[in-house]
């Protein structure tokens, strides 16, 4: 039976959507079948992000409303064992019990599904997903961004699912300089245990217009020591200066 992650934040504007992009691609380097499931109603972005717009046809909505998974699952191209299903273009069409019954389906045809939630506290479907689903909170290391990080890790707690803080946009040199609070700080804020820390690298913005992230880089890297970690394995985190 396939792992449920899903991914959250508390404000837009995070990198979310990007973290559950890259998380994903490294899954797939470790040997996973992955699927990823943009939960984004009326806003979906990862046909974009992953260059496979063109080619969407049918999505999540359509495949809750009776559609075949071949329908509307893409395979993505040059990324063996990564799948997506694309957001509903309408608000209102994932319901709680349609979710419930597409996750048991597929948790039995995919090793890791990654759900990635539009940003905010409206925690309707959360009930839906597998009693063991990790939720993983996106956060920047600014102090508005933490203290909406704050808010979803208290629902969360309410919900008393477990949960991991993924820290986005890191610069070592804000920090240093004291712009940015010291990741203890952050972490006892945020009310989070972090999982790892994702630098800040202008190709992570780029990600939908170049549709890639390079293999070797810093970013890459980070993703890389998420799944591993996730996997249960054993990973450092480096100094702050390296990430």
């Amino acid at each position: 039976m396939g792992t449920v992650y899903a991914v959250t934040s508390g404000k837009g504007g995070v990198g979310k959507s990007t973290v559950s992009v890259g998380l994903s691609l490294a899954f797939t380097k470790l040997g996973y079948k992955v699927l990823l499931v943009d939960m984004d109603e009326g806003l979906r972005c990862l046909d974009v992000m992953l260059d496979i717009d063109d080619s969407v046809v049918f999505d999540l909505g359509d495949i809750l409303a009776g559609k075949s998974f071949q329908d509307g699952i893409y395979p993505i191209n040059n990324h063996p064992n990564l799948y997506l299903v694309p957001a509903p273009d309408s608000l209102g069409v994932i319901t709680p019990h349609a979710l419930l019954n597409f996750t048991s389906q597929v948790k039995t045809l995919y090793d890791i599904i990654i759900f990635d939630f539009p940003a905010g506290i409206d925690f309707t479907l959360y009930n839906s997903l597998p009693r063991d689903t990790l939720f993983l909170t996106v956060a920047l290391p600014d102090p508005v961004s933490i203290r909406d990080a704050a808010v979803v890790s208290h629902k969360l707690g309410d919900l008393k699912v477990e949960s991991r803080l993924i820290l986005n946009c890191f610069d070592y040199k804000l920090t240093k300089k004291k712009i940015y609070s010291s990741i203890d700080d952050i972490i006892d804020n945020a009310g989070l245990q972090l999982l790892g820390i994702v630098p800040r690298q202008k190709e992570l913005s780029l990600l939908s217009i170049k549709h890639k992230l390079k293999s070797r880089g810093n970013a890459m890297s980070a993703f890389n020591r998420l799944a591993a970690r996730l996997s249960g394995k054993q990973v450092l985190l480096p100094s702050l200066k390296k990430i």
